[in-house]
């Protein structure tokens, strides 16, 4: 921005020209000509969506007056008498004087400076900007006078120009923010350049200044892993950052899918810059009850003053737990992160998974009445029922096999188990009980889940008669020991058989000779 320099040479040309010049009581007209030749303005940004369909107002605060001609032209500048009043209470506002101060006499007497950094509030060396003070109290006052027609903004990437007399302007945004793009704060910006006198030389020079607006970052959702089983609670993060200059509102509203609960009076961690936020800095609406997601409701996040905290990165984390309504949710729980208009920033998704097996006989043939239980570790699962396919039921701690939940599942009549909502981990299927008329040779195998269905796997430890077939994710019933498929299976079978047989005679046999001793003693 080159007010500086600008404001520095028309305080030189006051101490040359008095007050004659700057709006004194015996300026006129016949004093020198005002310049209406047009300067360039050119307000440059970040990002070319700073600038697209952006309209802008335009105010002169003061005209630049040429005195004599050639090389003996000298300028000085006068308030725009269309404006003069409102722009004088501005100043007094601005400079907290307790008389009315004249635009000139300011510029003389060195009290307007250059606010340059974002929020562009505070001049480099930290004080609080005069400049930005006035601007501000221009932009609020009534009665301001605006260059008709209003300017057009000729725009070309990050940049844009309109062409006005050359002068001092307030440049005030008209166009609302959004959830892209923040509106711009008043800027005050002054066509010409100076000598290294200090002088005004030329006052048609074009003025280049940032379009104080910025271009709102998208926000991110993350969560905190991508299978989760139901009844498993996720942490989701939200981050934003706070634009600079700093949005009318800033806020996150999330839209939780079928499938996903937030419980009312959930714990919010807000941080901005790694800092905590007080609770008191933010609002949380949507969450009087629990909010059973339906991919419609939302609830929000917001930040009670932006201005306190612009330029800071805010991050939000929260937790929501996976209900029983994912069952047969065949793209997983979603979470969406939404815009200000409504529409998506981002859409999480977290799957669980399932496996399946079908009990057969020797021959092939579908066996219903089995029963197994599954493991998590030594803990037996407890499942639902929904269309065929056993869940896993969100509460882990109610009672086993009554109506609704169970812990021990029964074949059905096409033999097959299939199971769902499970996330990632290893699991133990076991056999309990073989189906009416069948040997007593059970079943047991492991399935592993990592992020896709299950794959059964077995053992000789796990299954030394050899019933189950994890390729072919079948577990066999036998009703003779002769039917027993894998080889040698049937001799250990046998060799257990003779065991016990051998344990019952010898049993018989000590009976015997117990009974006989106590004869030979009789």
């Amino acid at each position: 921005m080159k007010l500086k320099k600008l404001f520095a040479g028309v305080a030189a040309a006051a101490t040359l020209l008095g007050g004659m010049a700057f709006g004194a009581a015996t300026a006129s007209a016949a004093d020198g000509d005002v310049v209406t030749a047009n300067a360039t303005f050119t307000f440059n940004a970040d990002n070319a969506g700073q600038l697209t369909g952006r309209t802008i107002a335009a105010y002169k605060l003061a005209d630049y007056v040429q005195y004599g001609s050639g090389d003996n032209a000298v300028y000085g500048m006068k308030t725009n008498a269309a404006n003069a009043v409102v722009v004088n209470g501005a100043l007094k506002t601005a400079l907290n004087s307790q008389t009315d101060v004249d635009l000139a006499d300011a510029l003389a007497a060195g009290q307007l400076d250059v606010s340059a950094a974002r929020p562009w509030t505070a001049t480099a060396a930290g004080a609080a900007s005069t400049t930005r003070a006035f601007a501000n109290a221009l932009a609020a006052a009534q009665g301001l006078q605006a260059v008709a027609p209003a300017p057009q903004l000729t725009v070309n990437g990050t940049s844009a120009t309109v062409s006005l007399p050359a002068g001092v302007y307030l440049f005030l945004d008209t166009t609302e923010g959004n959830a892209d793009v923040t509106k711009a704060v008043p800027m005050i910006v002054a066509s010409g350049t100076v000598n290294d006198q200090k002088q005004l030389t030329d006052p048609t020079a074009d003025a280049t200044v940032d379009f104080k607006n910025t271009k709102n970052e998208e926000k991110t959702k993350e969560v905190s892993t991508a299978t989760a089983a139901i009844g498993d609670t996720l942490t989701y993060t939200l981050t934003g950052k706070v634009a600079n200059p700093a949005p009318e509102s800033f806020v996150f509203t999330d839209r939780p899918g079928t499938g996903l609960t937030v419980k009312a009076g959930t714990e919010f961690t807000v941080t901005a810059d790694g800092k905590n936020v007080p609770d008191s800095d933010y609002t949380v609406a949507g969450l009087d009850a629990d909010l059973q997601g339906d991919g419609v409701k939302t609830f929000t996040v917001t930040l009670n003053d932006p201005a306190d905290y612009a330029g800071k990165t805010i991050v939000v984390k929260y937790a929501a737990q996976v209900n029983e309504q994912a069952a047969g949710l065949k793209d997983g729980v979603t979470n969406e992160l939404l815009k200000n208009d409504g529409k998506t920033y981002q859409k999480i998704t977290t799957k669980s998974y399932g496996f399946d097996f079908t009990k057969k006989n020797a021959a092939g043939q579908a066996v219903p009445g089995a029963k197994f239980q599954v493991k998590n570790g030594d803990t037996v699962l407890k499942f639902f029922a929904k269309d065929g396919v056993y869940y896993l039921a969100a509460d882990q701690t109610v009672a086993a096999d009554n109506k609704t939940v169970f812990g021990t599942l029964t074949t059905p009549a096409n033999g097959q188990l299939v199971f769902g909502g499970l996330g990632n981990g290893t699991y133990t299927v076991e056999e309990t009980a073989v189906a009416e008329g069948y040997q007593n040779f059970t079943g047991k195998f492991t399935v592993t889940i990592a992020n896709a269905d299950g794959k059964l796997s077995d053992s000789a430890a796990l299954d030394p008669f050899g019933l189950v077939d994890p390729a072919k994710k079948t577990v066999v019933n036998v009703k003779s020991v002769a039917e027993l498929p894998k080889t040698g299976a049937a001799g250990i079978a046998m060799f257990v058989a003779l065991g016990v047989v051998l344990a019952g005679a010898a049993a018989a046999v000590y009976g015997k000779s117990r009974r006989m001793g106590s004869a030979l003693r009789a």
